[in-house]
């Protein structure tokens, strides 16, 4: 189970550029019961949970939403008559 919140801490006057985190939580999903973001959720169901990868680049889940970076060794699809809910369309073969 994973859990992220991010964060932005300004220092100095108006202007100033601030820093950005993002902090991760994550555990085996045995564990899970064990934590208060968890309270709720039935863990015991594949059906509720949401894949995640290693990272945009070397994930194999080529139908990410959220993917932030196009995949490494996919060459990206490119048609300006269309539009995908993917941010990174491939082509169906490799490189």
């Amino acid at each position: 189970m994973w859990t992220a919140r991010a964060g932005t801490r300004h220092r100095g006057g108006w202007g100033e550029p601030g820093k950005t985190f993002a902090i991760g939580l994550g555990c085996e999903i045995r564990h899970a019961h064990r934590l208060v973001y968890a309270d709720g959720l039935d863990l015991t169901s594949d059906s509720v949970a949401t894949p995640i990868g290693m990272g945009c680049r070397v994930c194999e889940r080529l139908d990410c939403p959220q993917r932030g970076a196009p995949p490494l060794g996919r060459p990206l699809r490119s048609d300006q008559n269309t539009s995908t809910f993917v941010p990174y369309p491939v082509t169906d073969h490799t490189t």
